[in-house]
Formats: C-alpha cells, sequence, structure tokens
C-alpha cells in the first residue's frame, strides 16, 4: 500500500514536471503579454499609475511595447485601471 502510494506520487511529481518544461516559452526572445495595474480618484490618474505599473514589468523583458489596452472601472473609493500590452524582444 506504501508503496504505490509512493509511485502514484512520483508519477505525478513526473507529470508536473513535464507540463511545465511545456509550459515555458519555448523560444528565446517570443513576445510575452503583461499587465499593469492602477488605482486613483479619477480615470487619468488610475491610467498613469496603470502605465507605470505596465513599464515596469515590461522593464523585466527587457523588450519593446508594441500593443497596448486601457480599461477603466469605477470602484470604491475612485477607479481602478487595467493596461494590457504585448512586450517584444528589440530587434538588433
Amino acid at each position: 500500500m506504501v508503496r504505490e502510494t509512493q509511485l502514484l506520487a512520483g508519477a505525478a511529481i513526473g507529470v508536473m514536471a513535464v507540463i511545465l518544461i511545456f509550459a515555458l516559452p519555448a523560444e528565446a526572445g517570443t513576445c510575452s503579454p503583461v499587465v499593469g495595474k492602477g488605482r486613483g480618484p479619477d480615470p487619468a490618474t488610475a491610467t498613469t499609475h496603470a502605465q507605470h505599473d505596465l513599464i515596469q514589468q515590461a522593464a523585466r523583458f527587457g523588450g519593446k511595447i508594441t500593443r497596448t489596452s486601457t480599461n477603466c472601472k469605477k470602484a470604491s473609493p475612485g477607479f481602478v485601471c487595467k493596461m494590457t500590452a504585448v512586450v517584444c524582444p528589440k530587434k538588433s
């Protein structure tokens, strides 16, 4: 019984490892989605905060922001904005 449990646990860990390996980007230099979030008393301030957060997130990838979209919603208090973008590697 204990041996079967250990084999089952080992198989489950192996399956998870295979999934994680294939979940990583297959090729260096591919584009990646990035999200920035911000709060503020008005949509302009919330968008500015989201843009700042997005720039910080994009800097981790060391690429160029190519496409962006912004979505703002009223929250209590103020507004919450979410800015999404695609970051692609810089061309040499």
